[in-house]
């Protein structure tokens, strides 16, 4: 009898060898080309692609990102064809159509001039009737979105931040304003950068920055949660935050 008992055991134990492994999940990922942080001209994608990977992990869970432009991004991710979209800023236009999960990240936004430039400050207004520089695509802050429709600040956009610093050396636009660590990247890109540039001590603004998933794909509601879970812990255990100092440009060297 407990031969032919474990006779069975060994055919269902061979049956299930025989069954295909169970695949893991992979969420299509819609995003635009922000180098450096999301670019697809880097092995790793640039550090938003690491920090949502890492949160992936927790998951057991796979990312296939597709890059286009960001209004067609965002929109086709609205429409459902990809699970989720990023890096975005909360709209309440957005937010009818997508989940915001909690920030994946904050941008500290800044003011990057020449050495030789005395701006010391005064936010928008100081910045009055001089060109600004970005890269195309990227979204900053409400009030600066807000000036820049309106007309009274004017900015240039230019497929790379290193592009930005070559003009402001140029003094063809007198700020760029950007993420912290762009502007890292952008001075580093230009040679002798931390003699040519400065970061000004003023913050702009503090931006979160969002995966935001579609309301239309089935499943999502719990994906956030799922999502927003997994981040927590892994904040909370200070992982974020070591692997943000591993991945993300630093500015030694280039403060004011």
């Amino acid at each position: 009898m407990r031969r032919r008992a474990w006779a069975a055991l060994l055919g269902l134990s061979g049956l299930l060898a025989q069954l295909p492994a169970q695949a893991r999940e992979t969420w299509q990922l819609a995003t635009a080309e922000l180098p450096p942080a999301i670019t697809a001209k880097q092995a790793d994608n640039g550090y938003y692609a690491v920090l949502v990977r890492r949160v992936l992990q927790e998951l057991d869970v796979d990312a296939q990102l597709h890059f286009l432009p960001p209004d067609r991004a965002i929109q086709q991710t609205m429409a459902g064809r990809y699970t989720a979209v990023f890096p975005l800023s909360r709209t309440p236009e957005r937010e009818r159509e997508l989940i915001p999960s909690e920030p994946i990240f904050h941008v500290k936004v800044r003011v990057f001039v020449r050495r030789d430039d005395p701006w010391s400050g005064g936010g928008l207004e100081a910045m009055r009737g001089h060109p600004l520089c970005n890269i195309q695509g990227a979204r900053l802050y409400p009030e600066l979105e807000a000036a820049l429709a309106a007309g009274w600040l004017q900015m240039q956009r230019v497929p790379e931040i290193g592009a930005c610093f070559r003009m402001l050396a140029l003094g063809r636009v007198r700020f760029v304003v950007t993420g912290e660590n762009t502007g890292f990247e952008g001075m580093a890109a230009v040679p002798d950068g931390a003699r040519k540039f400065r970061m000004a001590a003023e913050q702009l603004a503090l931006q979160p920055v969002f995966l935001m998933f579609s309301r239309q794909v089935k499943g999502n509601v719990q994906r956030a949660e799922a999502f927003n879970q997994a981040l927590r812990r892994l904040r909370a255990e200070g992982v974020m935050h070591k692997l943000e100092h591993q991945v993300l440009p630093q500015g030694s060297g280039y403060r004011p």
